[in-house]
């Protein structure tokens, strides 16, 4: 009976162990997709502020080429 239980004991050690290592790698795992997000929302956060400022630099010249076509004189 003691072997059984000290059996029983290593094959529960051994599970146990073994779903240590998949918490572990289940964490590694969520930590790098973390990144990841961090990383691309950074980048799309990026190209919206040169997206805004390509889009405000193009409304200027445009509205300065608006006001050469109508002879304006009076430049932004």
């Amino acid at each position: 009976m003691s072997q059984r239980l000290c059996e029983t004991e290593t094959n529960m050690l051994a599970i146990v162990s073994k779903y240590q290592e998949e918490v572990n790698l289940a964490t590694t795992h969520e930590h790098k997709v973390a990144d990841e997000y961090a990383r691309v929302y950074a980048e799309k956060e990026a190209r919206g502020r040169v997206i805004g400022s390509l889009h405000q630099e193009a409304t200027m010249w445009m509205d300065r080429f608006a006001l050469t076509l109508n002879g304006s004189q009076e430049l932004l």
